[in-house]
């Protein structure tokens, strides 16, 4: 490939998933600074896959497995901090056009969510809050489609348990 569409490819990727890949960092460390870089850091290895022309079946998947890699390093050095930390780092949990009822509800979802199992946070965030199919969670955590779709089953359970939800 030429230099011009290696770069159209790496810009393509990083204006689609780029935003995302943020996000997942934040809930990943619970800081915003460590996010931008960590975001960073995955887009410069990815821009080294490109150059390369390293065969990828899936970019999106390949990136939060960067991203998800690099928040288990960190995670080796520091502890999780709490949701009220991520909010004080300037987290914002709502889109500027959904309602307060909206917003308290997600609030309160995530609130939950963060006291849970770490495996259970991270699969039911990819899931709900990325928007990832079990299919590509399973790729970035190394695991089979089947026992994600497992995990998730059973950390949704939990989670409308402790929510007081009976989801049938």
């Amino acid at each position: 490939m030429k230099q011009s569409e290696l770069e159209r490819t790496f810009t393509e990727s990083f204006d689609q998933y780029g935003d995302a890949i943020f996000r997942f960092c934040v809930f990943k460390v619970s800081s915003v600074e460590l996010a931008e870089d960590m975001t960073q850091e995955v887009f410069t290895r990815y821009w080294q896959y490109v150059r390369d022309e390293k065969e990828m079946t899936n970019v999106r998947s390949f990136l939060y497995t960067i991203a998800n890699n690099l928040a288990k390093d960190w995670y080796k050095k520091k502890k999780a901090d709490s949701l009220d930390q991520k909010l004080d780092a300037g987290m914002q949990l709502n889109d500027p056009s959904s309602s307060p009822e909206t917003t308290a509800e997600y609030a309160e979802v995530l609130d939950a969510i963060s006291d849970m199992e770490q495996t259970d946070k991270e699969v039911l965030l990819l899931k709900h809050v990325e928007g990832l199919p079990p299919k590509d969670i399973a790729q970035i955590l190394g695991e089979s489609a089947n026992t994600i779709s497992v995990r998730l089953n059973r950390a949704t359970k939990r989670l409308q348990t402790k929510l007081h939800l009976w989801i049938q």
